[in-house]
């Protein structure tokens, strides 16, 4: 797990609220839309099992009282044929990291499985992330 950097994300317009679950989990769900169609349902099912992550906080580098792991699922809803709604379902309260995770890690991640990802909230990726 890498440090998260601020400066990676230039633009942060139209940011999806965080929902706090009954369960006493964490969502937040993004409108991801793709250049290319995307796959079945069943599909998008088994490459969103495949990008769920485990951040791992230390409690060196976060000055916390012990290590802290955090669990987030992906769970991507085909809408349309070029989009999706992504959503990160976290076990506790969402962390820098995993934020820069939802706008820079798992769009580049998606990217590979689906193509080109066009926009985020409807804005242009480039303006959500700083992609090389």
């Amino acid at each position: 797990m890498g440090i998260y950097d601020v400066s990676q994300i230039k633009v942060l317009e139209n940011v999806p609220d965080l929902e706090q679950l009954e369960n006493g989990e964490c969502r937040r769900t993004y409108i991801y839309r793709f250049v290319n169609k995307l796959p079945e349902q069943n599909e998008i099912d088994r490459v969103a099992n495949s990008v769920s992550e485990k951040f791992t906080f230390s409690k060196e580098l976060y000055e916390l009282l012990e290590d802290v792991e955090i669990y987030a699922n992906i769970i991507i809803e085909r809408s349309l044929d070029y989009e999706a709604k992504v959503s990160i379902v976290t076990t506790s309260p969402e962390e820098s990291g995993i934020f820069g995770f939802g706008v820079f890690g798992l769009p580049r991640k998606l990217e590979e499985e689906f193509g080109t990802l066009e926009s985020l909230q409807g804005q242009l990726t480039e303006k959500w992330c700083c992609y090389d």
